[in-house]
């Protein structure tokens, strides 16, 4: 179905029969081919590059249900963490080797950059199936080279999820600990369920500061009202560590 297609707070997504346009940017040539090395590398469920048609990116459209926020329930089921992470580790090790000397980002490069990141690897970003099984992966407009624990980090900040006000019906901070190692167990990483808490602080405050920048430049104000809800979930999880 044509359309404007809900969620891209910092982007507008159109559907054109099974294609996706959103404006593109200097960085769209680097995703694109970046796009098409995943899938050289195995990765089939990732949007296929179709081009470029004036100020806006074409690609093919993944098929799926992807959540809006207020999240529905099911997306605290252990099978997404699960799912998350085995695909995540797969859209990582598959990046090994992509050729970044010409290369243009969105997003910042962030350091050790040991594989290409996703830089928003979470729910509103993910597409399931009616079994609430992940099928699919979207957005890779603010992907950069970063550490691996960038990725998973955040990841654990919106599926366990590591905030000052868990939604109604998400697991709460008791869980946290335990959601956390499964996650990293799933994706293959020793970092600890402390480092994943870090990092996530840090994360946050990355997040906060992008809200701010987008808040201006989009000239979408409401933008300024995340990054005030960032920097309280950061607040808080420091007092975890």
């Amino acid at each position: 179905m044509d359309g404007a297609l809900p969620g891209g707070n910092m982007n507008a997504v159109h559907r054109v029969g099974d294609t996706v346009r959103r404006t593109a940017g200097p960085w769209t040539p680097t995703v694109h081919r970046y796009l098409r090395y995943l899938a050289r590398n195995g990765v089939g469920w990732v949007p296929t590059p179709i081009g470029v048609d004036g100020d806006a990116e074409i690609v093919s459209f993944v098929e799926g249900n992807v959540p809006l926020y207020p999240l529905p329930d099911w997306i605290w089921d252990d099978a997404v963490l699960v799912d998350g992470a085995r695909m995540l580790r797969q859209l990582h090790d598959a990046s090994i080797g992509f050729a970044v000397d010409d290369a243009v980002w969105q997003s910042p490069t962030t350091i050790p950059s040991e594989v290409i990141c996703h830089n928003d690897f979470a729910p509103h970003n993910l597409a399931f199936n009616d079994e609430g099984r992940i099928t699919g992966v979207i957005d890779f407009d603010m992907c950069s080279p970063g550490p691996r624990i960038w990725d998973l980090a955040y990841f654990a900040t919106r599926t366990c999820p590591l905030t000052a006000s868990p939604p109604d019906g998400a697991p709460g901070p008791d869980d946290a600990r335990g959601r956390i190692e499964l996650l990293l167990r799933e994706y293959g990483s020793d970092a600890t369920w402390n480092d994943v808490v870090r990092v996530a602080v840090t994360r946050l405050y990355n997040l906060a500061e992008l809200s701010v920048a987008k808040a201006d430049e989009l000239f979408k104000p409401q933008l300024r009202a995340e990054a005030v809800a960032y920097e309280r979930d950061a607040e808080y999880l420091a007092g975890w560590l």
